[in-house]
């Protein structure tokens, strides 16, 4: 269980988040520049003092479903017909949200995805409460996404959340599966992302790994025979966001060699862009909730 005081950062962390969003959302207009859209929506976040950005801001296109976040001199733009994923955290003092939405440009045949994943998505928090398997939570979603005539990614799921932890351990699907991690009752207290995407039910399903790495977290701490300058960047990536994930714009005045050092040594680790493995456009909901006794509260709201 987490005390008054830490709830009530998680708390004031999903409101931020939720805001920072519904106003970003706005900004997803054809031909506008996908750097411009992330730091609207980063700066946003981070401009009422306390405040840091959990994780780099995720702008998915179409079959790019995850972890593609704008590098330094980034000129790509919104296309005139597209799906679009925003995806990006808050965390005060390590206590960490996470929150996307999906939006369409142009066109409104994506309407179908995005409505089976917000579906999924209500599935899951309607599911939830302290005693509950986290199986059964995977074949409610599933169920629901296909009852839009789409299928669910099999190869995301929502996650765990601790302090200055993206990722704890333990993972809620989107599917039925067979799996000894999904006997996992949740429990009162318990922090999740909950997270179903939906592609078309031609499509392949599930995310393969691109060529390209724009978010990256800290390994380790400590490392020997590095240049004073390296260390300078090492202890100001601890300083800001422990093993939180980051992107290299943010310090865009370090060398690119220093950075693929950091890389090629494992100091530093790289998340490829996930993509789905049939080229087919996904849509993602998104929100952070706390587990309670007889259900779950949504922290990410307004």
């Amino acid at each position: 269980m987490h005390d008054d005081e830490t709830l009530e950062k998680y708390f004031q962390a999903g409101k931020i988040l939720a805001k920072a969003l519904e106003k970003g959302k706005e900004k997803i207009k054809p031909g506008v520049k996908l750097i411009d859209i992330t730091e609207f929506i980063e700066d946003e976040m981070i401009r009422t003092k306390g405040y840091s950005l959990a994780f780099p801001l995720n702008i998915g296109i179409n079959e790019i479903t995850a972890h593609y976040a704008c590098p330094i001199g980034d000129t790509t733009t919104v296309p005139n017909v597209g799906l679009v994923k925003l995806d990006v955290g808050v965390q005060i003092d390590g206590f960490t949200t996470d929150m996307a939405i999906s939006v369409q440009v142009g066109t409104d045949k994506f309407q179908p995805l995005i409505d089976a994943a917000e579906a999924g998505l209500e599935t899951a928090i309607n599911t939830i409460e302290a005693g509950v398997k986290i199986g059964a939570v995977g074949i409610a979603v599933e169920k629901t996404i296909r009852s839009f005539g789409v299928q669910p990614i099999s190869n995301l799921s929502g996650h765990q959340m601790k302090q200055y932890q993206l990722h704890a351990g333990i993972s809620v699907p989107s599917i039925g599966i067979k799996d000894p991690s999904n006997a996992y009752r949740f429990k009162s207290g318990d922090i999740f992302a909950l997270e179903p995407f939906a592609t078309p039910s031609s499509a392949a399903g599930y995310v393969i790994n691109g060529e390209d790495e724009y978010i990256h977290s800290l390994i380790k701490r400590k490392v020997k025979n590095m240049p004073a300058q390296v260390m300078r960047l090492i202890n100001r990536i601890w300083g800001k966001q422990r093993q939180l994930p980051f992107s290299f714009r943010w310090y865009d005045q370090i060398p690119k060699p220093t950075l693929n050092r950091l890389v090629s040594q494992n100091v530093i680790h790289g998340y490829s862009v996930l993509i789905e493995a049939s080229a087919n456009p996904v849509a993602q909901a998104e929100k952070t909730v706390v587990v309670l006794e007889d259900g779950c509260e949504v922290i990410t709201k307004l």
